[in-house]
Formats: C-alpha cells, structure tokens, sequence
C-alpha cells in the first residue's frame, strides 16, 4: 500500500505540472526580482501583484511615492518554485509547516516562497481543512510588509502589531481599479476564534513564552491590528501608543495611555471577531498596470540556481563541501558565464578558499568590469584573510573603496570601509562615520549595520540617538534573551556601566571564530532558582 500510494503521489504530481510550468524565468520590477520556475503569464501577474503591494503600503503608510533615493541593491530578490512543504526543507526544518520565509540583509534581502500549496491527496482530511491553508503569496506579503516597515520606519513594533499588521496586507486583492484591504486570513481562523483574548497578556507578553503566544501575536495580532486600523476614531491611537513605546514607557503603560480602558478594547476585539472583518477599498495611484521586464533563465543561470539558492538560504561547513564539486564543474563547464563565475566564488567563500573564490572573482570582472557583486567578493576575501595577515586589511580597504566607486549607493562597500577602521583598532576618520551612516540609510533592516551604527553614537556620546536605534530591536525581540540583554545593558549603560553593552554591540571580526557556545534564548534558569535580571547576559558574540 505504500509503494502504491508513493506510486500514485508521483503520477498525481507529473500530471498535475503542464511541461510550460518547468521553466525558470527571470522578472525585473521597480521593487523585486524574481526568479520564478512557473508559465511566464503566471510569473508576470505574480511581479505585478508585488508591485501592487508596494504601492498600497506606501498609500497606507504615508511614506508617498517611490522618490527613487532607494539604490539597485535594495530590490528584494524572490525565489518562487515549488511546494509549500519544499520552503520548510530549504528552511532546514522539514514538517515544521513554514510556509516561506524572509532573509533582509545589506548584501542582499531574499525571499523562498512556493509556486502553489502542497499537492494533497488524503481525502480523510480534505474537507475538514479546506480554505485553511496558507496562501503562498501570503507569505511574502507579510514577509514584504516587515522589511518595508524596517526600510521606511524606524519605530518600536511590539511583536503583536508588527505580526498582526503584516496579517492585514497578506490577504490583500485587487479589484477593479482598486486593492481591497483586510480580508481574514482563514489560516489564523482558529487563533482568532479558539484561543481566549488576554489583552493585557498582548501588550505585555510573558518573558517566557507559553503556548498561546503565538495566537496572540499573529491571529489575535490580526484582530487587533484590523480593529484599529479600519476604526477611524482608533486609529490615531496607534501613533499615540508607538510614540509612548519610543519614549521608554512601558508596554502596559504606554496601552493604557494610548487606548483607554483596556477591558472595553478587549469587548470591542470580542465583538469584531464574532462579526465581519473590516475591509478598506483604496484606489491604484497608477491605473497602468506595474511595467514587468521578464525573460527565461539562459542554460548557464538556470544550471547555477541550485547553488544560488543554497547559498543564499545560508550553508554550514559540511553543505558548503557538498556543494564543491558541483559549484567546480559549473565553471569549467561556463567558463565565460558570470553568473556561474559569481556562484561558484561563493561556495568557495563558503569553504574558506578564499584563493579559489578571489580568482573566480578576478575572472567574473574580467568579463563584466561592472559587476559590483565581483568587486565587493574581493574585499570580502581581503577582509577575512586579514584576520590572520594584519596586512590584508589595508588591501580590503582598498577594494572596498572601489566597489564604493563602482556603486556608491550599495551598503556592503560602505560599512565594510567603515569596519576597516575597527576592525583594525584605528580611529575611523569622518569618511569612515558618514559612510557607515550611509550603509544604514540604505539598509536599516540589517542588524549588523544597525548595531555597528549605535555603537559608534555611544562612543560619541550620543544616546538619545543610540536608543531609538535600539528600541526596535528590543521592542520586536521582547522575550528573546538578546532583547532582554539589551534592555538591561542598556539600562547599565545609563547608569554609568558602559563596557556590556559597548563589548555586545563592538562588531566582531567576521572570519573569528566562536570560541565558546552561546546560551540559547529562553533558557531555563538554574536549578537552585529564578535567574536574576541580566544573569544570562554574559560575553556575547551573538546579534539581535
């Protein structure tokens, strides 16, 4: 019965996939790339939703019109193929049910979402969660939603409204000449209805999380971000109780400032929840539909998309190994392609030959004297070569400052530059300091740069600055042990106790090793008792 059923799985999934839907397409927008193996019609409408989305959250947000001061490299690029079940294995956490996910860094924002859901053939089930299911666009909607928050708004999210704000636009459509806003995401249907609403527990989450933590933060996060959202007498609230966040109000304070009787709120979620959702119809600013430049991989691109792929998800020592032959015979097979070039010096990266990944460099610029990624592969290799051979880093500096000139609106050169100085124990002049202001302006969702930033403010003496750099960071990671830690330490620093959080905040040198295991967030206090506040907050190498 089971090589019959594993017999049939297969059969179902060949008939299901029309030959056309095999190929691997690449589609430019204003905002994305996709790489997409899908109908090239399918793949165009997918770009165009996304660009829609870009434009509702610009409409909502207040952040107005694209002013074109975003550089190349913040284009979020989008892997979109497959299955749901196959984004949980990319994951490394196969049948945990994730259903894509989101990479943002200064090198590059990526994106794994699946082309449609899981291909199901048990019918005992079939009905019974019909409709429930997560949408695959969903995912990167809601994913989309955090990283243009962080690009656009340097504000406190408490982990309940960042969710649940990113649950509104995940359901949007698109109707006529306008979006259509804040549909119910059935899949939170039974976070939203089964779980007991606790408002206060919402505002103030356990530090500890318990088992309904995440009904309250994404489905019950829905409800509440919905409520006040589409309530136009609540909506200014959420300004008010952000601004209070900001200012070092606690949580449950700050709710009660902002929103009133908190109990009243929690019957007005009660109420909404057993009625209809609220919905806002706004019109397109641009009645054209998003220009789309798509085209279908060349044989080389789509040879290398596998690597591409592991590599961008992130590898550990022993899939970087694995990776080595193919990645060898990709560049002997496409000698002349600088996609492939640019691939394989990564994977050699991945294994620390920095020789091999600096050579294949020299030779993807060779062919493309244009090609920034090339150029910045160098002084990565020059960076962690230096480590070992204190000469290599005036030589990484060097080559940043040429990636800077090739793109002078790419982080990665700048606060490379900028780490050059640190790194180094130099004092960084003022090009170093406006330069790694620059990287954050570019790429305020990365957490290096982010960290690296309000470091260099404390050193200066700067710490209102400092703090509404942190604030987002504690506020989103409440009850992770590295947002406890900076809660704390920066709490220390006020006092007078400098060095912890300068010494977990001071970048370390990327090619270091780690010399001792972190604990790991959340651990359970020691035997004898309740471990005191800061009493996990030992030396630290680990970033928010």
């Amino acid at each position: 019965m089971r090589l019959f059923a594993k017999i049939l799985a297969a059969f179902a999934a060949l008939v299901a996939v029309p030959a056309h839907a095999a190929d691997w397409f690449l589609a430019e927008t204003d905002h994305f790339k996709i790489y997409s193996r899908d109908s090239k019609s399918s793949t165009e409408e997918f770009a165009q939703d996304l660009e829609r989305l870009d434009e509702v959250l610009r409409i909502i947000s207040g952040v107005g019109p694209d002013d074109g001061s975003l550089p190349p490299s913040s284009k979020v690029i989008v892997f979109r193929f497959g299955e749901t079940r196959d984004m949980a294995v990319l994951a490394g956490q196969p049948g945990s049910g994730i259903g894509g996910f989101f990479i943002p860094r200064a090198s590059g924002s990526y994106a794994f979402v699946p082309r449609r859901q899981n291909v199901t053939y048990d019918r005992s089930n079939q009905d019974r969660f019909s409709g429930l299911e997560l949408e695959p666009k969903a995912v990167l909607f809601h994913e989309y939603v955090h990283y243009f928050m962080f690009q656009h708004r340097n504000a406190p999210y408490p982990a309940w409204y960042r969710e649940g704000f990113a649950e509104v636009f995940s359901t949007l459509r698109s109707e006529g000449n306008r979006f259509v806003i804040g549909d119910a995401p059935t899949w939170r249907s039974l976070e939203i209805m089964a779980v007991n609403l606790d408002i206060e527990k919402m505002m103030d989450p356990p530090a500890k999380p318990d088992r309904e933590t995440g009904a309250r933060t994404y489905g019950h996060g829905w409800l509440l971000a919905s409520l006040l959202n589409f309530t136009p007498e609540r909506r200014p609230q959420i300004t008010d109780y952000v601004t209070r966040l900001a200012r070092g109000e606690g949580r449950l304070e700050a709710a009660k400032a902002a929103f009133g009787d908190l109990d009243q709120l929690e019957k007005e979620m009660d109420s909404y929840r057993r009625g209809s959702a609220k919905v806002l119809k706004v019109p397109y600013m641009n009645a054209e539909k998003p220009k789309v430049a798509i085209r279908q991989l060349g044989a080389d691109e789509e040879a290398r998309i596998d690597l591409m792929i592991e590599s961008k998800v992130g590898v550990d020592e022993k899939a970087a190994a694995k990776q080595l032959p193919k990645a060898r015979a990709l560049a002997e097979q496409f000698p002349q392609s600088v996609p492939v070039l640019l691939a394989a010096a990564e994977v050699e990266f991945d294994n620390k030959n920095y020789a091999e990944a600096e050579a294949l460099s020299n030779k993807a610029l060779a062919i493309d004297p244009k090609s920034t990624e090339a150029a910045i592969n160098l002084a990565n290799t020059s960076l962690m070569r230096s480590l070992d051979d204190k000469a290599m880093m005036a030589q990484a500096r060097e080559r940043f400052i040429a990636a800077n000139n090739m793109e002078n609106d790419h982080p990665v050169p700048l606060y490379g530059y900028y780490l050059t100085y640190l790194l180094a124990g130099e004092e960084a002049p003022d090009s170093a300091k406006n330069a790694l202001e620059g990287a954050y302006q570019y790429a305020p969702f990365d957490t290096g740069i982010r960290q690296a930033l309000t470091h260099m403010f404390l050193l200066e003496g700067e710490i209102g600055i400092a703090k509404s750099l942190l604030n987002p960071l504690i506020q989103t990671g409440h009850g992770t042990r590295v947002a406890r830690c900076l809660a704390y330490e920066l709490d220390l620093f006020e006092k007078g106790d400098k060095e912890p959080l300068l010494k977990r905040l001071k970048p370390k040198h990327p090619a270091a090793d780690e010399k001792k295991e972190e604990p790991k967030d959340d651990a359970e206090p020691a035997a004898d008792g309740e471990a005191t506040e800061g009493s996990d907050c030992g030396e630290s190498t680990e970033t928010a």
